[in-house]
């Protein structure tokens, strides 16, 4: 092959690899949420340490949604009145899908952390289309540990390696 089209070849791969993403879908993002299914406290029960996680993991899922070129995030903070009347939107039978129509999202994202016990733990990401209210996918993973460093391993494996397949390979070309 000559030099030229080497580089021309070179030059395509990296405009394709570019724009394959250059549509973002727009998705509105929730808070995840704690559930605590555990015998160790009150059914239900949390403690702050476990509420600051829930709001870090949240933080850490936009994130890793804005920053993997598929999504683009609409903002949520329009809809925290309409939120507060139906609470936990990972548990609102759908709620979230029209809330986050009206944001102009064309999906949602909810998810839960589930305690099962101090050292189990499940993290659950549902994702629903807004026009019909049906879950698209719902990705889970069991983490061990009751740490902010063993909630956002398992959370960032979850996106790696149930969200977004491929896109690791495509973002090392």
């Amino acid at each position: 092959m000559r030099p030229k089209c080497i580089i021309a070849s070179f030059a395509c791969t990296i405009l394709i690899g570019n724009f394959a993403y250059a549509e973002e879908l727009p998705v509105a993002v929730f808070d995840i949420a704690f559930v605590n299914y555990s015998q160790e406290v009150e059914f239900g029960a949390t403690n702050e340490a476990e509420k600051a996680r829930a709001l870090m993991l949240s933080a850490e899922f936009r994130t890793l949604i804005e920053t993997s070129g598929r999504y683009a995030l609409v903002d949520t903070a329009m809809a925290e009145t309409e939120l507060a009347l139906h609470g936990n939107p990972f548990g609102c039978n759908a709620c979230e899908a029209k809330i986050a129509a009206k944001l102009g999202a064309e999906r949602s994202f909810t998810g839960a952390v589930q305690k099962l016990s101090n050292l189990v733990q499940t993290i659950v990401i549902r994702e629903r289309d807004t026009r019909s209210g049906e879950v698209m996918a719902q990705y889970q993973t069991d983490i061990r540990g009751n740490t902010d460093e063993a909630w956002l391993r398992g959370l960032r494996w979850l996106m790696k390696n149930r969200m977004l397949p491929g896109t690791a390979e495509l973002d090392a070309n």
